[in-house]
């Protein structure tokens, strides 16, 4: 037992050093070095370098002490902002996933829908000139450049109006809505005990995108952090908002492999779920076997389906 938790207390001082304190001592030196610079003259480094000159010219004793305050203060500043973007992570992971029934999420889905509609009705625009029989040379080229590029960004599209504000949200909505037509079940209720019959191999798989998903949000978390230090050195924007494009892009194949491997796991072991919650299934299609699972676990006592035999393991 003890040298379990010797080993527990060393994994989570590394996972504190690299998440939160490494991470955060990047950005409490970016944080004081913009203080120092400022707006008035950005890209002058000289108020930073007088600033560094002032510390190295103090006595040997001052700068000792100076440097010790400074460091306790910087892993205290270091840590602050590591637990900010974690949070700042969670709640983006919320962000992406929300359905966006309500505004100001809503507005976000009307605008993608108009946006939907208008690359459609460009695309069918386009067709129509290119194959429309008074227009010759240069007209015609254009026309069919036009179309093809139409085509391109209709494609490129979902095939579907968006539902929902993000393409993440949209992506998990897909896996839901895929569960329901195929499975008649509502993979919210279903997941919790379906995960409990996955084989090993299937939960590392399901861990490890969730855990990038997270990390992705995570990283956009800094980005937002390091944005934020444009109220100090507004070109702390630029790569701030750099950071949390490719955090998002990171987060949408995340999300995107997550929604595979949890179909993945609907398709493969459906049958399982239900050999564990007592539903028989010879004599049902893939269908009426989500079904019955979906009526076991809202009405446990429907006399239809029966419980699980007494003694299972």
């Amino acid at each position: 037992m003890t040298g379990f938790l010797a080993k527990l207390g060393t994994s989570l001082a590394d996972r504190w050093l690299s998440l939160l304190v490494l991470p955060g001592m990047l950005w409490a030196a970016a944080a004081a070095a913009a203080s120092r610079v400022g707006q008035a003259d950005a890209f002058d480094p000289q108020p930073l370098v007088d600033w560094l000159r002032s510390i190295a010219a103090q006595p040997a004793e001052h700068r000792t002490t100076w440097l010790a305050v400074a460091g306790a203060v910087g892993v205290l500043v270091s840590a602050g902002a590591g637990l900010a973007a974690g949070g700042l992570g969670s709640a983006l992971e919320h962000l992406w996933a929300a359905p966006g029934t309500r505004p100001p999420l809503a507005w976000i889905v009307r605008a993608r829908q108009r946006r939907w509609n208008a690359v459609r009705a460009s695309a069918r625009f386009w067709i129509a000139e290119a194959d429309n029989p008074s227009r010759t040379g240069t007209a015609l080229t254009r026309a069919r450049a036009q179309a093809r590029r139409a085509q391109r960004r209709r494609l490129a599209g979902p095939p579907r109006p968006p539902q929902r504000p993000t393409s993440i949200a949209e992506r998990f909505d897909v896996s839901a809505a895929r569960s329901r037509a195929l499975y008649g079940l509502d993979l919210i209720l279903a997941w919790p005990r379906l995960w409990s019959v996955l084989p090993d191999g299937l939960r590392a798989d399901v861990t490890a995108a969730r855990d990038a998903y997270a990390s992705a949000a995570r990283l956009a978390g800094w980005g937002l952090l390091y944005a934020a230090l444009g109220l100090l050195w507004w070109p702390a924007v630029l790569p701030g908002a750099v950071v949390v494009a490719a955090a998002t892009t990171r987060a949408r194949t995340s999300a995107g492999v997550l929604a595979d491997l949890i179909d993945t796991a609907t398709d493969l072991h459906l049958v399982d779920l239900a050999g564990g919650l007592g539903v028989p299934t010879a004599t049902l299609s893939a269908f009426e076997t989500g079904h019955a699972i979906a009526e076991r676990l809202t009405r446990p006592q429907h006399p239809a389906v029966p419980a699980p035999a007494t003694g299972a393991p």
